[in-house]
């Protein structure tokens, strides 16, 4: 079996929504389209290098670079509208905003439709408590070229402005002409309840939160915040407590939420969230970045986040998701600088300082990441999440004794257990049995499938294991089986049942289930060796010599590379003799040497 360990995703994305509606509705601010050179001789020269540079900065999502790059194009060819445009698009998402807004006014003045010249315009326009110039802004571009976050903006100036009844009727058109499909009906519920509750309407947030939640498969943690506040503020504070709990009891936690529920139960009534044009102008970006981080308009969402943040600084929720869509495109030290500007007391601190040492660990700082997520750990000493993440970083380490201690810090700060926890005793069952535990991690395994019968991932490694130990045969192939009819397109599963077969000297079943595994994982070192093995002994020997130099390509255990380069060498036969020897057979025949009590 190949190493099946991924870390848990058992904490919720901020923004879980459909994205094809609101991309088919404008939100997407440039197409794919490159800059077309129409320059003199001299000026292409230029431009030339540095647009390359910037083009191949920005494939890579290599946003400070990208930014940079266009900049040195840009100053080769001024003129260049679209070279102009993604400029202005970099610098935003690097964080450049006072450059990108300056570069705006003249984009403005050859592009008036451009979407993101219109979005910097009008975020220094709420910075400048003018809303009326957003509003003449987007009246003039909105004659042809309106989208969906355009709209957005216009109602949050409405309410800027003093014009509630324009504001909320902007935002119910939104809703019922179904201008970005589903999604964006939801959005503009969603908004019309901000809308409500900044206005002290709070009867009439409540009824458009449930909108809200009836067009999601299950509501967010921040759509529960403003709905639970609505609910406290309309004096419903059962209720409010009943929804953050459920909330709550959803999830692993949510610092928000758990102040908020410390309030409730104190008998504290919260404000509304959003309170001015501006903040709810962040709302709408930080909404829409939510649905653009993945893909090619990742950068659009990453520049969205960053410009909610420059609306509304306190906004912690878009500096989270901003280091987060940084972290994942590998920009780890603009990852790491949003992380750190989040607050240490703001409710979000948790869950940026986890991400700050998880950037650290995958950009290759592996101690100073492990001593920084011990001190998230202290700092909070009642995190599970807390705990998870510790337990995670030590884990991909192999450093499964420590790691087996931070998983069963997170069990013992979960009160109540309950089965959809069987993932945290999956997790500590691995670091034991990896640390030579057996016991106890056939323990946790056991204990995992009472609260998740039939995990198809607990099933599997359990069953390989038993195999291996050469424990509970029949009852281990039968799990492997039942995992593989769960999961069958996971090469690690199907990989253990050849493995099963083989051990059992079922040598054709064996070449049927592994080259499959090969087909699904055709670069995991150890299911190309399992491959081997079974080929040789099946006959086909120099497949089998290809797939151990193949499974030596990919840098297996230094164990396993010595057996592999000892099978090259002398032949499986000769490999499985001297195991046979030593009291290690390979094949399993007669009864089981040991049984267990599962």
């Amino acid at each position: 079996m190949a190493d099946p360990i991924k870390t848990s995703a058992l904490a919720s994305p901020l923004i879980r929504l459909p994205r094809a509606a609101l991309l088919a509705a404008g939100v997407s601010i440039l197409g794919s389209a490159g800059v077309v050179v129409t320059a003199q001789p001299a000026t292409a020269q230029a431009l030339a290098g540095p647009y390359l540079a910037a083009e191949h900065a920005a494939r890579r999502f290599d946003i400070a670079e990208a930014a940079h790059y266009y900049g040195q194009a840009l100053a080769a060819d001024p003129s260049n509208a679209v070279l102009l445009e993604r400029t202005i698009l970099h610098k935003v998402a690097a964080g450049q905003i006072e450059t990108a807004i300056t570069l705006s006014r003249k984009l403005v003045e050859q592009r008036p439709e451009s979407q993101i010249a219109l979005l910097l315009m009008a975020a220094e326009a709420f910075k400048a408590e003018d809303p009326q110039g957003i509003l003449d802004m987007i009246a003039e571009q909105n004659a042809e070229t309106g989208s969906f976050v355009s709209y957005l903006i216009e109602a949050w100036a409405s309410y800027a402005l003093g014009n509630h009844d324009e504001a909320r009727q902007a935002l119910e058109a939104l809703r019922d002409q179904g201008t970005g499909g589903a999604a964006g009906e939801m959005m503009a519920t969603y908004h019309l309840g901000v809308l409500e509750a900044a206005l002290g309407n709070d009867a009439a947030a409540i009824l458009a939160f449930e909108d809200t939640t009836g067009r999601l498969r299950e509501a967010t943690d921040r759509l529960t915040l403003f709905h639970a506040g609505a609910l406290a503020r309309g004096g419903q504070q059962k209720a409010a407590l009943d929804l953050v709990r459920a909330r709550l009891g959803e999830t692993l936690g949510d610092a928000r939420l758990e102040a908020l529920l410390l309030d409730l139960e104190a008998g504290e009534v919260p404000p509304p969230v959003v309170r001015s044009g501006a903040g709810g102008a962040a709302e709408a970006l930080f909404g829409i970045s939510g649905l653009l981080t993945r893909g090619q308009n990742r950068i659009i969402g990453l520049a969205y986040a960053r410009l909610a943040t420059f609306l509304e600084p306190d906004l912690t929720d878009a500096k989270v998701l901003m280091a987060q869509m940084l972290s994942r495109d590998a920009q780890y030290d603009l990852a790491i600088a949003a992380y750190e500007s989040v607050p240490r007391d703001a409710p979000e601190a948790l869950v940026a300082q986890i991400g700050r040492a998880n950037a650290m660990h995958e950009a290759g700082r592996v101690e100073p990441a492990i001593i920084a997520m011990r001190e998230v750990t202290a700092r909070f000493p009642r995190s599970v999440e807390a705990q998870l993440a510790l337990g995670d970083i030590l884990r991909r380490e192999k450093r499964f004794a420590e790691a087996a201690v931070a998983y069963d810090g997170a069990i013992q700060l979960t009160d109540p257990i309950e089965d959809r926890h069987w993932v945290l005793y999956y997790q500590r069952g691995i670091c034991y049995e990896r640390s030579d535990n057996w016991e106890l991690a056939e323990a946790d395994f056991l204990r995992a499938l009472e609260m998740e019968p039939d995990q198809p991932q607990v099933l599997n490694y359990l069953g390989y294991s038993w195999v291996e130990l050469r424990m509970n045969i029949d009852r281990a192939k039968e799990m492997i089986e039942t995992a593989v009819a769960k999961l069958p397109d996971d090469g690690y599963i199907v990989d253990s049942l050849g493995w099963v077969h083989f051990r059992l000297g079922e040598f054709d079943d064996a070449v049927r289930h592994l080259e499959r595994a090969v087909e699904l994982r055709p670069v995991d070192p150890v299911i190309n060796d399992h491959f081997g093995d079974a080929l040789w002994m099946v006959g086909r020997r120099t497949e089998a010599r290809f797939q151990w130099r193949r499974a030596l390509s990919f840098e297996p255990e230094p164990e396993e590379e010595e057996r592999i380069q000892a099978k090259l060498a002398r032949g499986l036969d000769a490999v499985l003799a001297d195991e046979e020897a030593a009291g290690k057979p390979a094949i399993i025949t007669g009864e089981p040497q040991t049984e267990s009590p599962g």
